[in-house]
């Protein structure tokens, strides 16, 4: 049983002008003191970026792809009905999910949201990747693999790999991911950013990519992911808009701390998809769900739409 989450959707901006002044992004400064000007997602393309509380009227046309940590599912006793009412509520095609700490409470989730299924892949450690998706709207969906098992990898987690195909005709390889957290890992999340980048452009340099999860890094200068910032003619992390806001839509609203909030779920796509970009909004489920901080998750979601091609 589903409980009840009022209804509210609210665009606080529409298009990449409202989002930011300046929609390049300042990486850092050249040993001429001389600023590394990055051009914005896909060359400054127009497309929506805001905010979405609880439940839009999405589009059954359009892909709607989802990153949430969902924080140690579940937290509470209140967990699964919640999630199970905001993925329902939300409707979106398909959700990426990283920490499952419970996959039998995760196989109840699912049971529980008519018109979904899911799966849950062990990562090597005690929270888990996850899927869950639309069967009305994903039309095909490949077995979940695993990237670099069995590798000396700086992944605390394996990426997990999986190719899906939406009813408008796309199709689309999904990767699922979750970075080591923490001040002092920018080695480590560095290092998985450049394999990252190395296996695409080595195995599916020419298909359309998304590469999404708990990056557990924002955009600030000497970023790790700068490897693909500056590529980009080829990638483009369609939230950096986001990120230059004034933080009010940053995905990991804490508090209390010197790092908060912060932004640090990302979606990364290759520039094939980038004519098929709609927009891209953070999820402010903290605004209209009783207790989402404290009985759901940390995290706030981060979604991408993307139209079927031309």
């Amino acid at each position: 049983m589903k409980s009840p989450i009022s209804i509210l959707l609210v665009y606080s901006c529409l298009f990449t002008a409202c989002s930011t002044d300046d929609p390049d992004f300042i990486l850092d400064e050249t040993e001429d003191g001389e600023e590394l000007i990055v051009v914005g997602p896909c060359g400054d393309k127009d497309y929506d970026i805001g905010t979405l509380l609880c439940t839009p009227t999405l589009s059954n046309e359009e892909l709607e792809v989802v990153t949430w940590n969902i924080e140690r599912f579940p937290l509470d006793d209140e967990t699964s009905n919640k999630v199970a009412a905001i993925i329902s509520d939300l409707d979106a095609d398909i959700y990426a999910l990283q920490e499952i700490s419970d996959v039998d409470a995760f196989t109840s989730l699912v049971n529980a949201i008519e018109g979904y299924e899911g799966m849950v892949v062990d990562v090597r450690g005690s929270i888990e990747l996850a899927f869950i998706y639309k069967n009305s709207a994903i039309t095909s969906i490949s077995s979940p693999m695993l990237l670099f098992s069995g590798e000396t990898t700086p992944f605390p987690r394996e990426p997990v790999e999986l190719d899906i195909t939406h009813s408008n005709g796309l199709t689309v390889k999904l990767i699922n991911i979750h970075l080591k957290c923490c001040d002092g890992s920018e080695n480590r999340r560095t290092a998985a950013s450049n394999r990252l980048k190395d296996y695409i452009e080595d195995n599916h340099s020419d298909e359309d990519v998304i590469i999404l999860g708990d990056w557990n890094e924002d955009f600030d200068k000497g970023s790790s992911f700068s490897n693909f910032i500056l590529d980009s003619q080829n990638f483009a992390f369609v939230d950096l808009p986001i990120y230059q806001g004034d933080g009010e839509n940053y995905s990991y609203p804490c508090t209390g701390a010197s790092y908060c909030p912060s932004h640090i779920d990302h979606i990364l796509i290759t520039d094939e998809l980038c004519d098929n970009l709609t927009a891209t909004y953070t999820v402010r489920l903290d605004d209209c769900v009783s207790n989402y901080l404290t009985e759901v998750s940390d995290h706030r979601p981060v979604m991408v739409s993307l139209k079927a091609d031309d």
